[in-house]
């Protein structure tokens, strides 16, 4: 009955409904055919599924994207990164992956990353030599940075479904998120020398780097307020959105002096409609998994997989496989919720840690989002710059390669996720 189910859920969203709507039907479905289960559970895991304290961190960090948005802190990490960065060839480049990083541990959405620093950096890219497309796919790729980094909103759904500490999936996408910012800088340094791309400053100046830095640093201090109060043990997860809205807001109003009242109402509005959907997908996606498990589907899969081998670097492999082709025609917080319930008794059984298996996740889906047919970030960025999807694809062959190369590095080796946590 469950794969019924799935099969329903999966031929809705490819009729073109959203992605909650499909979850709560095919549930619906489940209940209204089922004779041994009532319809009143059904409501009860819609409610319960949202009971959580960790999902409160959720609507937070988004506003703090946001209100950095808001605050042009976007042009003041940019100015900082091209004053260490504009002197070598391709500088703007550089530029552009250094900012994703910067904002990844601010905004904790690739989409937001994306759709921001397209409109401020594709054009002077393109205005240096780079080609058109070329510029949309790095900065696209960089954007994945974000759901890497924390405060990572994939990695507080991975946690909230898995019941992972959420400080040590903070602390473990962090040299992971380091580790993609390295390989796309090895794709602009080719590239760059391939196409003789011209620099941004003929010598470099300290005086412009003090300048920049002082103009910036009060925004750089929200990634260390956010991990910092975690790993202190200062605050929760939750708590440290909080403080990282009231602190955004006061440098942007009181410092920076670019956010009014006007704006404030039109973050809130925007926060809340981003906050809605993934909320309604969160309460839609708890009562599916309690279909799944009901169904005792995760064991069934578990004993198929184990089948072929019970080898857990086959077995990651193979995971790897099923996650990316589902990443390209799901989005990534619906396949969370919906893969973390089926493959966490799988990887528990095997024996491989629960917070390196996060990173893998959420690292898998957020590739799926620069891959056609169904690539969020692929969409916004091409949609901004005005780029075709085929010209995406090609241009960004490259990022597509050394993406996948650092998948491999972060599944295999899981040291590189683990070692902040331990310290």
């Amino acid at each position: 009955m469950s794969v019924l189910i799935l099969l329903l859920m999966l031929l809705l969203i490819v009729l073109g409904f959203p992605v909650a709507f499909a979850i709560v039907i095919s549930t619906l479905v489940f209940f209204l055919a089922s004779p041994d289960v009532t319809i009143e559970v059904l409501v009860q895991r819609l409610i319960t599924g949202t009971q959580s304290f960790p999902l409160l961190a959720i609507p937070f960090f988004i506003i703090t994207g946001y209100l950095m948005n808001a605050s042009d802190i976007s042009r003041r990490l940019i100015r900082l990164a091209s004053s260490v960065m504009g002197s070598v060839r391709g500088g703007i480049g550089y530029t552009n992956i250094t900012v994703n990083t910067l904002m990844a541990g601010m905004s904790g959405s690739s989409n937001a990353d994306a759709a921001v620093l397209s409109k401020l950096l594709v054009e002077p890219m393109v205005d240096r030599g780079y080609n058109k497309a070329f510029a949309t796919a790095l900065t696209a790729g960089a954007a994945l940075i974000a759901p890497i980094i924390p405060p990572s909103i994939g990695l507080i759904m991975y946690g909230f479904v898995a019941e992972v500490s959420i400080g040590k999936l903070f602390m473990a996408g962090i040299l992971p998120g380091i580790v993609m910012a390295i390989g796309l800088f090895a794709v602009n340094a080719y590239t760059s020398k391939r196409e003789n791309i011209s620099k941004e400053m003929n010598h470099f100046s300290a005086r412009e780097l003090w300048s920049a830095l002082k103009d910036a640093v009060l925004a750089l201090l929200i990634p260390v307020i956010i991990v910092g109060g975690i790993r202190l043990g200062i605050m929760t997860p939750t708590e440290s959105g909080a403080v990282a809205v009231v602190y955004s807001l006061l440098i942007g109003i009181f410092v920076y002096k670019k956010i009014k009242l006007g704006d404030i109402r039109q973050v809130l509005k925007e926060s809340v409609l981003l906050t809605s959907a993934v909320i309604i997908i969160v309460a839609a996606s708890s009562a599916f998994s309690w279909i799944l498990t009901w169904e005792q589907m995760p064991q069934q899969i578990a004993g198929w997989v184990l089948g072929l081998s019970d080898n857990p670097l086959v077995i990651l492999f193979l995971i790897n496989v099923l996650l990316l082709i589902i990443g390209m025609f799901l989005e990534g917080t619906a396949c969370i919720i919906l893969l973390t319930p089926l493959l966490i008794p799988l990887v528990l059984q095997l024996g491989i840690d629960p917070v390196h298996f996060g990173i893998i996740l959420v690292l898998n889906l957020t590739i799926g989002s620069i891959t056609p047919p169904v690539g969020t970030v692929m969409f916004t960025t091409s949609a901004v710059t005005k780029t075709s999807i085929v010209d995406f694809v090609k241009e960004g062959r490259l990022i597509y390669l050394v993406l996948f190369l650092i998948l491999m590095i972060v599944t295999y080796v899981p040291s590189l996720s683990l070692l902040l946590t331990k310290l």
